[in-house]
C-alpha cells in the first residue's frame, strides 16, 4: 500500500519539466514532507522503496542544490543489495552533480562517498568475472604494443574523443607503436537503469561497433567498441581475454572511471588520465594522472601538463556572417553545457563591463538564453547566441577575449583561443586554470570584471598577454612531452612491473 502511494507520487513529479522547477514549490514540500514521514527502517528493508526515496532525493537537489541530499543517497546506495549494474547507473548520476557543481569536490563527505562507491562496483565486478590478480612481466609484454580505453568515442567535435585520437597519434608517428583504441562506450550507462529526476545520458555513435580499423591523420589504428550496451560482462571478458592474449606494454585510459580499464590492470600496468584534468581521475589501476600538482599526494599519481590538438580551421567568416556587431570589444563563452553553467546571476554581476563598448557571445548549447535576456534589456542588447559551430576556430578569429564561466570543465575551448593569440580570463580553479596557467586566471568575479575591462582599454597589455596566450599554446599542444614525462616516470616507479 505504501509503495503504490509513493509510486503514484513518483509519477506527479515526473510530470514536471526541470526547466519549470522552483523552490518551494508544493511539490517540493511536499515531497519533504514524505522523505521526513519514510523511516530508515523502511527503505533498508525495502528496495522498491528504497529506489523511489533516492528519486525523491534527487528531485530535491534539483530543486535546491543541497549536497545533503546526494550525500544521503550515496549513505543508502552503498548500504543496499540492489545490483551493482543499478549501482553503477546511481554513480555516474551522481558524479555529474560533483561535475556540474564545484561545490561537490570540497564536500567533506560526497568525494569519499562516492570513490567508496566506485570501489564497491569495481570488486562485485572482478567477483562477478572471477578475476584475480595476474600481472604480466615487463619482458612478456610488447613494448610496441599500446591499448587506449575510453569510455566514449564520438566526432571531432568532441574533446574527449580528440584526447583520444591524440595520443594515439603521438604513440604511432613519434614512438612507432601499434594502437588499439577500445571504446567501451559506458560513459552513464542505462543498463539496470531505475528511476532518478532530470535523468542524465550520454550519446553512443553505435556505427563505431561495426568497424574495426580508425584512421586519423597519416596514422591507421585497430578499433573496437562492443555491440551490446555495456556493462556487458562477456564483453567485459572479451577486453579482458584480448589484453591477455596479446599482452600490451601498458593501457592508457582516458576518462578514468572505467571499470574495464581498472580490471586490465590486474594483468598489465594501466595509466589513467582524467578529461576533467584538473582533478585525480576516479581509477583503480596502476597510475592516475593530474593537472594539478597539488594533488600528486601519492606515488601513483603522476602531474603533467594536459595537451591538446585541434580540429582543423576550415572557414573563414566576418563578423557580419553572425550579425556580430564590428565597433565593439567582443568576449566569447563557448560550451556544450551553457544551459547549466551560465546564470542569470553570474551575468547580472559582469553588467559593469557593458559600459565599456564590450559585448558577449556564446557559442554552444545554451537553451535557457532566450529567457535570460527576455527578463533583461542590457542583456538582450549586449550579447548574442550564435549556437552550435562545427568550426570554431574560424569563430574565435572574429572576437577578442575568451572569458571562463565559473565551471569545472572549458579546458579545451580556452586553449582552442590561446591558439589563436587570444587572451583569456578565467577564474583560479577548474579545468581552464590549468589550460591558461596563472597568467590568465584571477581570483574571483570583481577581478574578472576589472581584468575584461582592461583587455578592453588598454591596447598595450592586450598585445602583451596576445603573445602570452601563443606561447601557452605552445606548451598545450606538446603531447610527445607530456607522453615522454608520464611513461617515464611510470617506468620509474616502484608501482611499475
Amino acid at each position: 500500500m505504501l509503495y503504490e502511494k509513493l509510486a503514484s507520487f513518483a509519477n506527479k513529479i515526473n510530470e514536471i519539466p526541470p526547466k519549470e522547477l522552483k523552490l518551494n514549490n508544493p511539490i517540493y514540500n511536499e515531497t519533504k514532507k514524505i522523505i521526513e514521514l519514510i523511516t530508515d527502517e523502511t527503505v533498508e528493508q525495502n528496495d522498491s522503496i528504497k529506489i523511489l526515496y533516492i528519486y525523491f532525493l534527487s528531485f530535491m537537489y534539483y530543486n535546491d542544490k543541497k549536497i545533503s541530499h546526494a550525500v544521503s543517497m550515496l549513505k543508502i546506495i552503498l548500504k543496499s543489495s540492489i545490483s551493482h549494474y543499478t549501482k553503477l547507473f546511481y554513480y555516474w548520476q551522481l558524479q555529474r552533480f560533483k561535475f556540474l557543481n564545484p561545490e561537490f569536490t570540497t564536500d567533506n563527505e560526497f568525494p569519499v562517498l562516492l570513490e567508496n562507491l566506485y570501489s564497491d562496483i569495481y570488486c562485485s565486478f572482478k567477483n562477478e568475472l572471477n578475476l584475480t590478480e595476474n600481472h604480466i612481466s615487463a619482458n612478456e609484454r610488447n613494448i610496441n604494443l599500446i591499448f587506449i580505453i575510453t569510455s566514449q568515442f564520438l566526432s571531432l567535435e568532441h574533446a574527449p574523443t580528440k584526447t583520444t585520437l591524440d595520443r594515439a597519434y603521438t604513440l604511432c608517428k613519434y614512438w612507432g607503436k601499434q594502437v588499439l583504441i577500445i571504446n567501451t562506450a559506458d560513459l552513464v550507462t542505462f543498463v539496470n537503469c531505475v528511476p532518478f529526476y532530470n535523468l542524465f545520458g550520454a550519446n553512443i555513435f553505435n556505427k563505431y561497433s561495426e568497424i574495426s580499423e580508425l584512421n586519423y591523420n597519416e596514422c591507421s589504428f585497430q578499433f573496437y567498441q562492443p555491440k551490446e550496451p555495456m556493462p556487458n560482462k562477456d564483453s567485459m571478458m572479451e577486453i579482458i581475454n584480448c589484453v591477455l592474449r596479446h599482452k600490451p606494454y601498458f593501457i592508457l585510459n582516458i576518462g578514468g572511471n572505467n571499470i574495464t580499464s581498472d580490471l586490465c590492470s590486474l594483468f598489465v600496468p594501466t595509466v589513467s588520465q582524467a578529461t576533467v584534468f584538473s582533478d585525480i581521475p576516479q581509477t583503480l589501476g596502476t597510475f592516475a594522472i593530474t593537472a594539478n600538482p597539488k594533488l600528486q599526494t601519492k606515488d601513483n599519481i603522476l602531474s603533467t601538463t594536459f595537451t591538446f590538438s585541434y580540429k582543423p580551421q576550415t572557414h573563414t567568416y566576418t563578423r557580419s556572417d553572425f550579425s556580430l556587431p564590428d565597433n565593439k570589444f567582443i568576449i566569447i563563452m563557448v560550451g556544450g553545457r551553457l544551459t547549466e553553467e551560465v546564470s542569470y546571476e553570474f551575468l547580472r554581476e559582469l553588467s559593469e563591463i557593458f559600459k565599456y563598448n564590450i559585448h558577449i557571445t556564446f557559442v554552444g548549447n545554451f537553451s535557457t538564453y532566450e529567457s535570460i535576456i527576455e527578463k533583461d534589456s542590457v542583456l538582450r542588447e549586449n550579447t548574442s547566441f550564435i549556437g552550435f559551430q562545427d568550426d570554431i576556430l574560424a569563430i574565435v578569429e572574429l572576437v577578442d577575449l575568451y572569458v571562463n564561466p565559473p565551471r569545472t570543465g572549458g579546458g579545451s575551448s580556452i586553449a582552442e583561443a590561446l591558439s589563436k593569440g587570444k587572451p583569456a580570463v578565467t577564474l583560479d580553479f577548474g579545468d581552464c586554470s590549468f589550460s591558461a596557467g596563472k597568467d590568465f586566471c584571477v581570483k574571483n568575479i570583481d577581478e574578472m570584471k576589472n581584468s575584461i575591462i582592461k583587455y578592453a582599454t588598454d591596447s598595450e597589455f592586450y598585445n602583451i598577454m596576445s603573445k602570452k596566450a601563443l606561447e601557452r599554446n605552445e606548451i598545450l599542444t606538446n603531447t610527445k612531452k607530456a607522453l615522454e614525462n608520464i611513461v617515464s616516470s611510470a617506468e620509474n616507479s616502484k608501482y611499475w612491473w
